[in-house]
C-alpha cells in the first residue's frame, strides 16, 4: 500500500498531498547497514593529520644522559629517549587516510534504511514549492514555524541548489540544506525531521524508480 503524505504551504495550511513510494519509505530498515553507513561517513570527514615526532625527529641533542656507572641510576644513552621529558613519542599517530568506501548496494540499503525510519516516526515532511525575491532568514524562519518544525532539527532538501534559499537559512543553526543530488543516509539519520519541496520528491523518487528498473534488469540478466 502506497502512503499519501500531506502537502504543506508555506504558511502551514493543506494544499494536497503526496505518495510516498514504499521501496523509499516502506522499506525493511537495516540497522547494520545504517550503522557502517554512519561510520564511513565520519571516517570520511576525518582529516588524519594528527602527528608525532618520533625519538629519531626530536630535535635535541643526541648525548649521553649522563656516566654509564656510579651515579645509581638507570642507563641512559639518550635525551631522546620517550620516557624523557622533551623526548620523542613512542607508538604515536601519524597521518594517514581513514577514507572508507562503501558498496553501492549497501549505500542504497541504507539510504532506503534512513527514509523508512523517519517514515515510521511520521518525520517526513513535504512542503509546496517556494522561493523568495531575496534572501530573507526571517521569512525562511516563518515557513519552519508555519510547518510545525520550530525547535527541530531540519534537513530541508530542494532539487537543485537554489542560492537565495541557502542563503536564506545558513544562520539557523537548526536547519541543514541539501540537493537530491548530494542526500546522503547520514544527513537523514542526524536530523529530527527531513522536508521536502514539493519537486524534490519528485526528482528522488524518478531517480529512484530509474534506479530500480535498472537494478531489476541486471538480475535478470543474471
Amino acid at each position: 500500500m502506497v502512503a499519501q503524505i500531506e502537502i504543506l504551504s508555506i504558511g502551514g495550511e493543506s494544499a494536497g498531498s503526496v505518495e510516498l513510494p514504499d521501496y523509499l519509505f516502506s522499506a525493511e530498515v537495516s540497522e547494520p547497514a545504517l550503522h557502517r553507513a554512519v561510520v564511513a561517513y565520519e571516517a570520511n570527514q576525518r582529516q588524519g593529520n594528527a602527528s608525532t615526532k618520533t625519538r629519531a625527529e626530536v630535535n635535541r641533542t643526541g648525548r649521553k644522559h649522563h656516566r654509564q656507572k656510579g651515579t645509581g641510576s638507570a642507563r641512559r644513552g639518550s635525551l631522546r629517549a620517550p620516557l624523557l621529558r622533551g623526548g620523542g613519542v613512542a607508538f604515536g599517530p601519524k597521518p594517514r587516510n581513514y577514507y572508507s568506501k562503501l558498496p553501492k548496494s549497501l549505500k542504497r540499503l541504507a539510504f532506503r534504511s534512513a527514509l523508512s525510519l523517519k517514515q515510521q516516526d511520521q518525520q517526513v515532511k513535504v512542503v509546496d514549492d517556494f522561493e523568495f525575491p531575496q534572501p530573507s532568514t526571517k521569512s525562511f524562519q516563518g515557513v519552519i514555524e508555519a510547518c510545525g518544525l520550530k525547535d527541530h532539527k531540519v534537513l530541508f532538501i530542494t532539487p537543485d541548489s537554489i542560492p537565495v534559499l541557502l542563503k536564506s537559512c545558513r544562520n539557523l543553526p537548526d536547519v541543514q540544506i541539501s540537493t537530491v543530488g548530494t542526500l546522503s543516509a547520514y544527513d537523514i539519520v542526524a536530523a529530527d525531521v527531513v522536508l521536502f519541496t514539493q519537486t524534490a520528491l519528485g526528482k528522488l523518487v524518478q531517480r529512484w524508480s530509474v534506479d530500480e528498473n535498472e537494478a531489476d534488469r541486471e538480475g535478470q540478466s543474471e
